[in-house]
């Protein structure tokens, strides 16, 4: 009668963390509906619902972990009336199933809490066996808490991470380190000093799954044996361009995106994944560009820049960096980058744009911000100064796969290109 609700598989993805349930238990869906939100190391997504039914239990609360696959749920065929959803549900958890008139069906435990109230007496659910969301677990581990004499407030008694904290605080508890075993060495997660902060005033912020994955890409940039190589580009001819019919509908950043494309076309050893056994040099340029979010840094993915001309690049970037902002990206429009643009200069006049490379990628593009400089320009027979603007890229490589000469000969052709628009 009931089946199971899964994590979808997407992309390359094998974790997520549920954020929010849109549906309660007992209440009906139809196909297309909205059932609930997760948030992987990519993106947060809206899972819908690809036939009716009823979601007859919850098995997760938002904040708790999932792979790809994991059971998040049970849901009914339509028309499933309350009582047989009990009944179904209390015997797949191998218990008697609970009255819909039976609140407290088992003796009253009552437990402190922290706003002077008893918390509401154990179901008969719990007192059966113990229900509770893995966060309510590891939060038990962490202060201490004997699980046993908890009511909880979750579907059928399930105790949730807010009714591990309320007994917590009621009892003064405050976070402890768990000694790992000897000869095991774990990162310091510091939760004293978490509970200290807290104390103190300050404002501990849980990393979310994508911050995570940003270290972890971090720290495995950090080790990649990089340099960063800068040249100055005039960018007089870029904005007379935009300022003709050919130029219209560009922006400053799609001209340059095209022109970094058209020089990864003639420089392919920079449009490339390095790893241990070969340099792949791909005749596609899927183009990667950092969108600064809200919830940190986000590179979706212009797949075959090669084929779009200036404006249609400058319509791709607006399209990705909008999706990416708002949430709506996909899995797939996050993966297959073979080269990446960063642009810190849209953000604020930062001077240089080094930075870690997107790995297995080889190279990244930095745009700092334009600024106005004196050139010397030529002037007829002879030379003359005048205040132009400019930008100085900065060209990440990996200096593995890539030596001086390709690189600067890349910044040359760009350059060039830009120059002469």
């Amino acid at each position: 009668m009931l089946q199971e609700l899964k994590i979808p598989r997407m992309g390359s993805v094998e974790n997520a963390r549920l954020v929010a349930w849109h549906i309660d238990e007992g209440q009906s869906y139809g196909e297309g509906d909205i059932l609930y939100e997760i948030e992987t190391d990519k993106t947060t997504t809206e899972v819908e619902a690809t036939s009716p039914g009823i979601l007859a239990q919850r098995k997760g609360e938002p904040g708790d972990d999932f792979k790809v696959g994991d059971c998040i749920g049970l849901w009914a065929a339509p028309g499933t009336g309350p009582a047989a959803l009990r009944k179904a549900v209390a015997a797949l958890d191998g218990q008697e199933p609970r009255p819909a008139s039976a609140e407290n069906a088992a003796a009253p435990v009552k437990v402190a809490a922290a706003d002077g109230e008893a918390v509401r007496p154990l179901s008969r659910t719990a007192a059966c066996g113990v229900r509770i969301s893995p966060l309510a677990r590891r939060l038990a581990a962490q202060h201490g808490v004997d699980v046993a004499g908890i009511a909880g407030s979750g579907a059928y008694g399930k105790i949730t991470g807010k009714d591990v904290l309320k007994v917590s605080n009621a009892a003064g508890t405050a976070p402890r380190t768990i000694a790992p075993p000897a000869g095991r060495v774990l990162p310091d997660s510091r939760p004293a000093d978490q509970a200290a902060a807290s104390a103190e005033g300050a404002r501990v912020v849980p990393h979310s799954l994508r911050r995570k994955t940003i270290a972890r890409r971090m720290v495995e940039a950090a080790a990649v044996p990089s340099l960063t190589a800068d040249m100055e580009i005039d960018l007089t001819a870029l904005f007379a361009h935009r300022a003709s019919v050919a130029g219209k509908g560009t922006s400053v950043l799609g001209l340059i995106a095209h022109a970094a494309v058209s020089a990864l076309v003639e420089h392919r050893s920079l449009n490339a994944h390095w790893n241990d056994e070969a340099l792949i040099q791909w005749d596609h340029v899927h183009l990667g560009i950092a969108v600064d979010t809200a919830g940190g840094l986000i590179v979706p993915v212009i797949r075959h820049a090669e084929r779009l001309n200036a404006r249609g690049l400058t319509e791709e970037i607006a399209r990705v960096a909008q999706a990416a902002r708002d949430g709506s990206l996909s899995s797939a429009d996050l993966e297959g980058g073979t080269f990446t643009i960063s642009n810190p200069g849209s953000v604020g006049p930062v001077i240089r744009a080094e930075a870690l490379l997107n790995v297995p990628q080889v190279a990244l593009l930095g745009l700092p911000g334009i600024v106005r400089a004196v050139k010397v320009v030529p002037d007829g027979d002879g030379w003359a100064t005048a205040v132009r603007r400019v930008i100085r890229p900065s060209l990440t490589f990996d200096h593995r796969a890539l030596d001086g000469g390709p690189v600067i000969a890349f910044l040359n052709t760009l350059k060039i290109q830009m120059e002469s628009l």
